[in-house]
């Protein structure tokens, strides 16, 4: 071996120079500042997604039927919608088989409202039958340009 070599291995310096400086250890402050970064960022992430799914949401619920007769049935049910929204929804109602015996579209224009609860009410239809039904139900809601 040279005397080179085996000096150049022994003096720490060399090892600096070569690899460069050796990392500053991370501060307990600045682990806690990075902690809570991290946490405001998930909070304002997850409030974004919850908000963002909420508006112009369209949603409903079947709430209840009446048989008023052989030819007539009576659906009520509850509509979410944005109130400047105009939405249409299909009703059906069926036999003890599931088969459709009356139908009909309704449509649904714009409310007014302020508070978020108030985008939520709630309609009765009138549908007419070729037979007797069992129950009626909303088959969907679509939005109407």
């Amino acid at each position: 071996m040279t005397e080179s070599s085996t000096t150049a291995a022994s003096t720490p310096n060399d090892v600096g120079s070569r690899y460069g400086a050796p990392r500053r250890k991370v501060t307990a402050k600045s682990q806690r500042w990075m902690i809570l970064g991290a946490l405001i960022l998930a909070l304002a992430g997850f409030i974004y997604v919850a908000v963002a799914d909420s508006i112009g949401q369209l949603t409903h619920n079947d709430v209840g039927y009446e048989i008023v007769s052989d030819t007539e049935a009576t659906v009520d049910f509850e509509l979410t919608k944005d109130y400047d929204a105009t939405v249409q929804c299909m009703i059906h109602v069926l036999d003890n088989s599931y088969a459709v015996v009356g139908a009909r579209v309704i449509t649904i224009g714009p409310h007014e409202g302020d508070e978020p609860g108030d985008r939520r009410e709630y309609y009765r239809t009138d549908v007419r039958t070729e037979s007797r039904g069992v129950t009626g139900v909303v088959d969907s809601c679509w939005h109407v340009e």
